[in-house]
């Protein structure tokens, strides 16, 4: 009889050994100022629902999608493996202005496809047979889309539905990195839509990437506008990361992530607000994670209403795009517990 309840609670014991819980975020909470707060313990790449309510995300590269609601922290997962081809994962989900979702979906970050999913899940994903390296810009006020098959060219095209199928028409390359001449410097690093720029979405920034003179990967901050075809670099820092990630809803900013303080790489970055005067000079540092050894942050989004941002904390030696937990800014308190958002 002993033996049988030595037994019984050793298999207990393995029993809720076995649970996996949730994993803990990976920022040290005691650092965190009061106007950051833990959003989720585990995820990247975040984008907020339309009306700001909810957080979509991956569970990791190659992972399935996932929902936070903001105000009660509660999430769930939305995608399942019934929704792709066996091997394939998710990168990114992006809300669109009809109220559905674009994803990419595919067996690696840089070989992906298109999928369109309804507002409510309610049915599998249409895939459009559209290859795409990284994430689309999408439009917040219409069907815009702009994205890149290898990263050499930017393509611009508009989701229709027909039929009530989704597809991509009235394509056209806008952007070829071989021909990229800004303030009479030529460019020839690959490239990256990352936004349309708020409130008449007439230009789209984008990031040029390429190396320093220590062969360290760098990005700038670009503009190209949709109608003049007239190219800008916003940020003017070509020793520098800056890649441009959460365009603000005024339109006169946008997030980056950047090393300007510790110029040394991608695994130094975090999130900077820069100003779009096209000087290079208006820089606010927003987040400080990188000060502590072996972190970094990235991947901000902001939400509509330009009251929050979420962004992903990072661990410094992993891939670019890996995160290890969302956070979310409330702007309104930061400018309460700060000086202001003015940046100098």
């Amino acid at each position: 009889m002993k033996n049988l309840a030595l037994i019984s609670m050793m298999a207990i014991l393995l029993a809720g050994s076995c649970k996996n819980p949730e994993p803990e975020g990976c920022f040290p909470k005691d650092k965190l100022p009061g106007y950051i707060t833990p959003l989720t313990s585990f995820g990247q790449r975040a984008e907020f629902s339309l009306d700001g309510k909810k957080v979509f995300f991956v569970d990791k590269a190659g992972g399935e999608i996932w929902m936070v609601d903001v105000k009660s922290k509660k999430t769930r997962q939305v995608s399942d493996s019934t929704w792709r081809p066996e091997g394939y994962g998710y990168y990114r989900i992006m809300a669109l202005s009809n109220g559905d979702y674009i994803l990419t979906c595919g067996p690696g970050r840089k070989e992906t496809v298109i999928q369109i999913v309804k507002g409510d899940f309610s049915r599998k994903p249409w895939t459009l047979v559209e290859p795409i390296n990284e994430g689309p810009a999408i439009s917040r006020k219409d069907m815009k889309i702009a994205w890149t098959p290898r990263q050499k060219k930017i393509w611009l095209g508009e989701i229709i539905y027909e039929n009530g199928n989704p597809k991509i028409e009235n394509r056209r390359m806008i952007i070829d990195n071989s021909d990229v001449v800004v303030d009479s410097i030529k460019y020839k690093g690959i490239l990256e839509p990352q936004s349309f720029r708020p409130p008449e979405e007439n230009e789209l920034i984008w990031s040029q990437y390429g190396r320093d003179d220590y062969d360290r990967f760098t990005s700038e901050v670009m503009g190209y506008n949709l109608e003049t075809g007239e190219l800008t670099n916003y940020s003017k820092a070509p020793n520098q990361y800056d890649e441009p990630e959460g365009m603000c809803p005024d339109g006169e900013y946008t997030l980056v992530e950047s090393d300007r303080h510790n110029p040394k790489g991608t695994a130094f970055i975090d999130i900077y607000k820069l100003k779009l005067d096209g000087t290079g000079k208006h820089y606010q540092r927003m987040t400080n994670f990188s000060d502590t050894e072996g972190y970094r942050s990235s991947n901000p989004a902001c939400s509509d209403d330009g009251k929050y941002f979420v962004f992903q904390a990072s661990r410094a030696g992993t891939d670019a795009g890996v995160g290890c937990g969302l956070y979310l800014f409330d702007l309104e308190k930061y400018r309460s517990e700060t000086t202001g958002d003015t940046p100098n």
